[in-house]
């Protein structure tokens, strides 16, 4: 992301308004910062202006700031929400909170964990090294994205099946000494898809949107399978043909707050 681009910023409260827009500028300084109260003031802003990342309160006077989502998500697709509250962590391990959300952020992380978390995406450029868990069955994809990550100094084991990459991982700890995210395509061979890894993970592991992060690739741009799939529990969605800009975006992005969140607990 560009610091000349836009941020909207959706807080009842002056104070958190200022404080995360003073994080911003501090981020990235030409940032253009378009600040809001409720979610029919930030939804009429959104009409009128571009926007390329949006951090709201859960709850705000008029609604749940989850409306805002809602209304990207059938209008902007995969424009980036963060909402930020103080009961994130319980109600993720729940999956009580909104698919149409694309992170969230206990307000326990504090300010320090917010700029962690805002970096990877105001500057996805920054050095950041982690281990990737790749399941993909096309030797060329495969070849193309391995190269393209590990230019960004990131730590690529790859995996052509879901059946191998489940004996890469036996047991919770193994995958959180291995790896920092997991990054899969949606169809894989033997009719395999990449729910039955993300099952693996969340229901046989039992580790959480937090603990692992998934990155699914697919070309189905239908929203309600998206939404499956994240309500599932998927971090994020990539759409195919894969924007490799995006793609690196949304991987920085997640293996910068889980190292974050693992260094913290």
């Amino acid at each position: 992301m560009s610091e000349s681009q836009k941020v909207l910023i959706a807080d009842s409260s002056k104070l958190a308004r200022t404080l995360t827009e003073k994080l911003v500028k501090k981020i990235a300084p030409l940032t253009n910062v378009i600040s809001v109260s409720s979610v029919d003031q930030a939804i009429s802003k959104l009409k009128k202006n571009r926007v390329d990342l949006i951090i709201s309160a859960l709850r705000l006077p008029d609604d749940d700031g989850t409306k805002i989502c809602e209304y990207v998500r059938e209008n902007h697709h995969y424009l980036p929400v963060i909402i930020v509250s103080g009961d994130v962590d319980s109600r993720l391990k729940d999956r009580l909170l909104s698919t149409d959300v694309t992170d969230y952020i206990d307000k326990s992380a504090g300010q320090k964990g917010l700029e962690i978390f805002l970096r990877g995406l105001l500057r996805p450029d920054d050095e950041i090294n982690g281990k990737i868990l790749y399941i993909e069955d096309s030797a060329v994809v495969a070849h193309a994205t391995k190269k393209l990550l590990q230019n960004h100094h990131l730590d690529i084991t790859h995996k052509v099946s879901v059946t191998d990459a489940k004996t890469e991982i036996t047991d919770s700890q193994m995958a959180l000494d291995k790896f920092d995210l997991v990054l899969t395509d949606y169809y894989l061979k033997n009719n395999e898809t990449a729910l039955e890894i993300l099952d693996y993970f969340r229901n046989d592991l039992k580790l959480d949107k937090i603990d692992m992060p998934f990155v699914i690739m697919t070309g189905d741009e239908n929203t309600e399978n998206q939404k499956q799939i994240l309500n599932l529990g998927a971090n994020d969605l990539i759409g195919k043909p894969v924007n490799q800009e995006a793609l690196v975006k949304k991987i920085k992005f997640q293996v910068r707050f889980t190292q974050f969140h693992r260094k913290n607990n």
